[in-house]
């Protein structure tokens, strides 16, 4: 618990991103050893700013300390990027999460036929249906499903895989104790006891529009391939695929009639970055 603790501290420092984290920890070895660093050590870490080098010279852990306190209360496990259980899949990215927190079963990611679904919030009847279905023929046939917890396509895959046997997994942008949008509770607490929760924000943080692109990159970072059921040309969903093709993941996509406004970005990524057509899982899992 002791190591955890300068794991919490040093991922919850003001101004201290992923990146600057990594490199701390590359340069220390561990986040232990630059909670006792001197401001000449961190002047030795590249890329370290001013306010990130005054971030790093409060030594106080209360809030740390807190956290720690809340995980418990909430049976929220902590997973660091040295431990064994870390997927090599997050292992391999360059922006790679430090510290995870998560909720619910177990799964080895290494192992799993994992696929991301992920799509637009204001989505069509055609698309809940087409999310739901999918969602529910993949996790019967085995894989396990990653999603975000947005109301319309990410929620209607992960309900479907909930009704497909709890194959699933959420990543969020806040904190696992915090319910967004509002009408996913319910979806969000089945799936902290059937599948799994995942964030890289401690319990109590609230929605911040910036934590959505950067928790996209777990969600297809954990996948084999990513599925876009339907989304605009510029959208989070399109930064999700973009992120996948950067990690040399799978990309589908389900076509879409094209006087819907929400083709034009899925029928893009089969015409134009030659994502596989999919009209139903079975494409997918052969």
């Amino acid at each position: 618990m002791a190591n955890l603790k300068y794991w919490v501290w040093l991922t919850t420092r003001e101004y201290v991103w992923p990146g600057a984290v990594r490199s701390i920890v590359d340069y220390f070895g561990s986040p232990e050893r630059a909670f006792y660093g001197t401001e000449r050590d961190f002047e030795q870490v590249e890329g370290l700013n001013e306010r990130m080098l005054k971030a790093l010279l409060d030594k106080g852990t209360a809030r740390a300390d807190d956290i720690l306190g809340e995980c418990d209360r909430l049976g929220i496990r902590l997973m660091t990027c040295q431990d064994a259980e870390y997927p090599e899949r997050l292992n391999q990215l360059p922006d790679k999460p430090m510290l995870l927190y998560i909720q619910g079963k177990r799964f080895d990611f290494d192992e799993e036929a994992a696929i991301g679904v992920v799509g637009a919030r204001e989505c069509t009847a055609y698309g809940r249906s087409a999310a739901s279905r999918i969602g529910l023929e993949l996790a019967r046939g085995g894989a396990l499903v990653v999603s975000g917890m947005a109301q319309g396509v990410d929620s209607m895959a992960l309900q479907g895989a909930l009704k497909g046997g709890g194959r699933a997994v959420s990543v969020l942008a806040n904190g696992l104790d915090v319910f967004y949008p509002a009408s996913s509770r319910s979806i969000q607490e089945d799936i902290a006891v059937a599948g799994m929760l995942i964030s890289e924000y401690p319990p109590g943080t609230t929605v911040n529009g910036r934590n959505f692109p950067v928790r996209n990159r777990i969600i297809s970072g954990l996948s084999l391939g990513v599925l876009a059921v339907e989304c605009k040309r510029s959208s989070g969903t399109m930064l999700t695929i973009n992120h996948a093709l950067e990690q040399g993941r799978e990309v589908y996509a389900v076509p879409v009639g094209l006087d819907e406004q929400c083709a034009r970005g899925t029928n893009q990524l089969i015409r134009d970055f030659k994502a596989r057509l999919v009209e139903n899982a079975g494409d997918i899992l052969r």
